[in-house]
């Protein structure tokens, strides 16, 4: 069966359940919101909040930034959790993620239903089988530096396109609090956990301005494992409908 012709997206014809994860990762402009609710030394112990620009958090930032910018590939298990405040939803999805610079991604994920985002630093790809559908996007359309992940895709900066502050936390980890310097109505507050001792994330929590919530919590993070470029490349399937989403 050969592939389907190509269609854009319009807001009313994308479906609200595809694309949870992209909460936590892009934001894509406003079609994709209706979708979602339609080896350095330890850092110092910390009981409060640190203020803006302080040197303790500048400190923190920069080794978190180190640890990444010597990072060419990242993978492991994740799980994600979120909540949809409009629908009065929680959904968890479980599955696997990997990072190759510069802005490779691929990320396997099922809540029941199975999803894959793919992008090889040109174009992101989400694919849902069981819709036999996939949107396609330009990567720079969805990556943007207030992305909370575009520093790990190696197109982002934490000290440049970040206000940070230290909270308090009841976890053994640093809980990293950024906002984006450059405000924008797809972007709210952004959590890093963050391990004391190797500045390796170990989770990340955003809020978007509606209110929704998604955490993602890795686990089983394999560093420079030499991920190659063709696991970052998308096939679209025989039979499978390819929805382009609307340029900004």
């Amino acid at each position: 069966m050969p592939q389907r012709q190509s269609t854009v997206v319009t807001k009313q014809a994308v479906r609200p359940a595809i694309g949870i994860l992209l909460l936590a990762l892009v934001p894509a402009g406003d079609w994709l919101l209706p979708r979602l609710a339609a080896q350095t030394s330890p850092a110092p112990a910390l009981s409060e909040t640190v203020p803006v620009g302080s040197e303790a958090v500048s400190q923190i930032v920069t080794r978190v930034q180190q640890r990444y910018d010597a990072t060419v590939d990242l993978s492991g298990d994740v799980v994600q959790e979120t909540t949809l405040v409009k629908l009065n939803k929680r959904v968890t999805a479980k599955g696997t993620f990997a990072f190759r610079k510069p802005g490779k991604m691929r990320w396997e994920l099922a809540n029941g239903m199975r999803e894959t985002i793919v992008s090889d630093g040109k174009t992101l790809w989400i694919y849902r089988p069981d819709d036999q559908q996939v949107i396609r996007m330009p990567f720079e359309q969805a990556f943007r530096s207030s992305t909370p992940v575009s520093f790990l895709t190696g197109v982002g900066r934490l000290a440049e396109d970040f206000r940070a502050a230290i909270e308090p936390s009841d976890s053994p980890h640093l809980r990293l609090r950024l906002e984006p310097k450059h405000r924008n109505a797809d972007v709210g507050v952004l959590w890093l956990e963050v391990d004391k001792t190797t500045y390796d994330i170990v989770s990340a929590e955003v809020k978007d301005p509606l209110g929704n919530t998604s955490k993602l919590t890795l686990a089983n993070v394999r560093r420079n494992s030499g991920l190659a470029d063709d696991f970052f490349r998308f096939q679209v399937p025989e039979g499978t409908d390819v929805l382009d989403a609307p340029r900004e």
